[in-house]
């Protein structure tokens, strides 16, 4: 290759078509570099774009969380207010439920 360059060199009608070709090289190698940055932009653009669906995605599922825990509060608070009711209405049902619930679980631990 080093001897072609050299005869091109030499040669005066060969220079000006050398020099178009390094013209149209240095040309393409700008707008490669102008086409990796946009396509770097693009990346980075769907990378946003992405980014602010997983954080959308994750308030819900946050705001989800939050109305269940909520829901579940709520059920907790009327059982524990039931239980309460059913204890103050009959308290000698209550201690026998208690009762047997004890000889049960004492029977189950004991196998």
């Amino acid at each position: 290759m080093a001897t072609t360059s050299k005869s091109t060199r030499s040669n005066d009608d060969a220079n000006p078509i050398v020099d178009d070709i390094a013209e149209r090289a240095a040309r393409i190698r700008e707008d490669l570099a102008a086409l990796g940055d946009a396509l770097a932009g693009a990346g980075s653009v769907k990378s946003g774009v992405a980014r602010e669906a997983a954080e959308h995605k994750i308030d819900e599922l946050l705001k989800s969380g939050e109305k269940i825990v909520s829901e579940l509060s709520g059920q907790y608070s009327r059982a524990e207010k039931q239980v309460s009711t059913t204890v103050r209405d009959k308290p000698l049902q209550s201690i026998g439920v208690a009762v047997a619930a004890g000889f049960l679980a004492a029977f189950l631990m004991r196998r």
